[in-house]
């Protein structure tokens, strides 16, 4: 059998499945649209078209109604001056066929950029290197984008989300060596400021999300609104890690306590990484205690994404929680990264393998958006 016939049978024979299942009675709509997202990542953003086509006509029939993905500024300009959209455009092309709200992650600053060359996870020297980018973004996929005009063919549906960076306390993201660790947080407001002044420039009516910030979020917050910035941002987005769905709730609401005290009360919180790696097993026992607590099974992976949904869909009005992002659609399964062990999808060898908590997950996305979908992402 031809190498690429043999994950879209496999795709076939999933969906086939999933149509089959129905639920006896379906309730209303009980969460926002985008409440269930999916990061895109890893290996299966550099896969052949086909492949992505199907898989994200498997993500519509499964309820995922947004997906956050990484718009790598580095890969795109990799020289000054030169841009080139062809990741950008095809994951664009694809949310809109399938009826998907994007939330691009626009990160990672070119060599010619980085404050420190020789710094991995530089940040950026100038600020405006960053925003220029951001403005060509939404030249070409915000409401009058040249992209949609370039694509008839597809409904118009801009781009009008757009998150500043992730994760700027860690220096995986954010390099502040040979300066003070909390330097991070003074640089990244200046970039959250620049970035509004640009966006409001070029699309006034664009959501501004603020970086994913993990670990102990509240008090990352508290240091970040010692610069002021709750008038630069409309959404607090967090990704928490944690051993229960029930402490990332915890978690939501000491974030929320931290908003109050930065004048951002009414402001809402979107969980941008959520997970449970399914490692437990396949991987070597981890050495720090919280991922022991944390890594679980193939079933303890379903059981918490019904978990965090079910939790999140239950408190959101009283938190404000707007969206779920379970990180993430695909992974390999294949290595010592508990992270690489979290796809509802297993991707490996160009072969893509549904896992447990894919049923889980669709089933919980039917019952709170009270319909099953089709692939192009509305009710059938």
């Amino acid at each position: 059998m031809p190498r690429m016939q043999r994950p879209l049978i496999l795709l076939a024979v999933t969906v086939a499945l999933l149509l089959a299942w129905s639920p006896p009675a379906m309730a209303k709509r009980t969460v926002p649209r985008g409440f269930y997202g999916v990061m895109w990542d890893r290996a299966a953003t550099d896969a052949p078209e086909a492949e992505q086509e199907a898989q994200w006509s498997l993500m519509a029939r499964s309820g995922v109604e947004s997906v956050r993905t990484v718009f790598n500024w580095a890969r795109a300009q990799p020289e000054p001056g030169v841009t080139d959209y062809s990741y950008t455009d095809r994951v664009v092309g694809l949310a809109a066929s399938h009826n998907i709200q994007l939330l691009p992650v626009v990160r990672d600053a070119p060599e010619w950029a980085k404050r420190n060359v020789f710094q991995a996870g530089s940040p950026p020297k100038n600020t405006s290197d960053y925003t220029v980018f951001l403005t060509a973004l939404i030249a070409r996929y915000g409401p009058a984008g040249s992209y949609w005009a370039e694509h008839p063919e597809l409904p118009k549906t801009p781009v009008r989300t757009w998150q500043i960076w992730n994760e700027p306390h860690l220096n995986l993201w954010w390099n502040t060596d040979g300066r003070s660790p909390n330097a991070w947080a003074r640089e990244y407001a200046h970039l959250l400021k620049s970035s509004k002044v640009a966006i409001d420039a070029a699309d006034p009516g664009a959501t501004i999300v603020l970086a994913g910030l993990a670990d102990y979020a509240w008090q990352h917050l508290a240091r970040l609104d010692k610069f002021s910035i709750n008038r630069y941002y409309d959404v607090v987005a967090i990704n928490l890690f944690t051993s229960r769905p029930g402490n990332v709730m915890r978690g939501v609401r000491l974030v929320r306590r931290a908003m109050r005290h930065g004048g951002a009360q009414r402001k809402p919180i979107w969980l941008t990484e959520s997970t449970w790696p399914a490692g437990k097993g396949r991987v070597s026992r981890p050495a720090v205690a919280w991922q022991r607590h944390w890594y679980t099974t193939d079933q303890g992976m379903a059981d918490r994404v019904r978990g965090v949904y079910s939790l999140a869909a239950k408190v959101r009005r009283r938190l404000r929680i707007g969206r779920v992002v379970w990180y993430t659609w695909s992974s390999a399964y294949a290595d010592n990264d508990l992270f690489d062990y979290s796809g509802l999808v297993r991707f490996s060898g160009g072969e893509y393998e549904p896992r447990p908590a894919l049923a889980a997950y669709t089933a919980s996305a039917r019952r709170h958006q009270g319909c099953a979908k089709s692939s192009l992402g509305v009710c059938r």
